[in-house]
């Protein structure tokens, strides 16, 4: 039996005195947002505090979608902080009719009204298009983004608007999942839509995958080392925020001449995959993959949660062969991209 695991300084401690000090915070930000003016020493208090938590987290006033303000605290799009974000709002009290709490950027399709100011150039964001296709393998669109103000603009500027008119027309965690790559062009193109028109399909995409959903992988089973995997689709961390612990579960079996489990190994390895999932409070089972009489369950975990103990006591159960667990720190998910199509 091999057990591993490496410990990680503790925010909570961050996260518990800013919501202690939010009731004299909201007051202020309040009263700053009333009066359309942010004093120095209210930005410089929500600043610190929010530093306290991490130096890198980003935070914002908005427009509440169900409140009338929203206050957000954000990952700016660094997985290695996401989690930290999500903590921070669960953390949060529950919304009320003035103030809601968000750990990523909303989706504000209002701004699809407004002209917004580049460097100097002026973007009416009504006129934006995109062309977009479906990679169905990675569920997720390649998005061409066009404005006619791009003819005039450096690509760094091109690039900000085109990002930026993403999140606004999505919200961060729709970009992050369901959006690959991103390409500007100052060309217009027959195939152009609507900002709306690609909300549309990005709703109606991630409307397919409410309910788990899992894919099937791999090599040719008569290979001469045949390897399969099974993987929850889409395989984005965006879709966990919270869970940034990977726990590798590895159980070697009996096996067939090609690596493959025999019937009774499968059975097997089934019911300890069933009793696993009882285990997963604060963690999923996202993949599990098999070769050579050896079946790998890839389980994420929320570091601040969960406790490996009842997996390692389980593993310890598993009576037809050696079991290894190994517990580290993957915000980026590094532990199941090679199971990414």
């Amino acid at each position: 039996m091999i057990f591993s695991r490496k410990r990680r300084p503790d925010s909570s401690a961050a996260i518990a005195a800013f919501w202690s000090a939010w009731p004299q915070l909201r007051a202020r930000s309040e009263a700053a947002i009333a009066a359309r003016d942010f004093p120095e020493d209210l930005v410089a208090d929500l600043s610190n505090r929010v530093s306290d938590i991490h130096p890198e987290l980003e935070w914002e006033f908005s427009r509440g979608r169900v409140a009338e303000h929203a206050f957000i605290v954000s990952a700016a799009g660094d997985m290695a902080l996401r989690a930290l974000a999500h903590r921070w709002r669960q953390a949060a009290p529950r919304a009320d009719a003035t103030w809601e709490f968000h750990d990523v950027r909303q989706a504000e399709p209002e701004m699809f009204e407004a002209t917004f100011e580049a460097d100097g150039h002026r973007v009416a964001l009504a006129e934006l298009r995109y062309t977009f296709t479906l990679d169905e393998p990675r569920s997720e669109y390649d998005v061409v983004v066009f404005h006619p103000a791009f003819a005039a603009m450096t690509d760094e500027q091109r690039a900000r608007v085109a990002f930026l008119s993403l999140a606004w027309l999505l919200g961060e965690d729709a970009v992050e999942v369901w959006i690959g790559g991103v390409d500007i062009t100052a060309a217009p193109s027959d195939g152009a839509r609507t900002p709306q028109e690609l909300a549309t399909a990005v709703a109606e995409l991630a409307d397919q995958y409410r309910e788990e959903t899992w894919v099937l992988m791999g090599n040719s089973p008569d290979a001469e080392v045949p390897h399969l995997a099974s993987a929850q689709r889409p395989l984005k961390p965006a879709r966990w925020p919270a869970l940034d612990t990977h726990v590798a579960v590895t159980l070697a079996f009996r096996s067939r001449d090609n690596g493959m489990p025999d019937a009774d190994s499968l059975t097997a390895l089934r019911d300890f995959e069933d009793r696993l999932r009882e285990l997963l409070a604060d963690a999923e089972l996202i993949a599990h993959e098999t070769s050579e009489g050896m079946r790998t369950f890839h389980v994420y975990a929320d570091s601040a949660r969960f406790s490996a103990d009842p997996v390692e006591k389980l593993a310890k159960s598993w009576s037809r062969g050696r079991a290894k667990v190994k517990v580290s720190t993957d915000h980026e998910w590094a532990g199941v991209r090679h199971l990414r199509p």
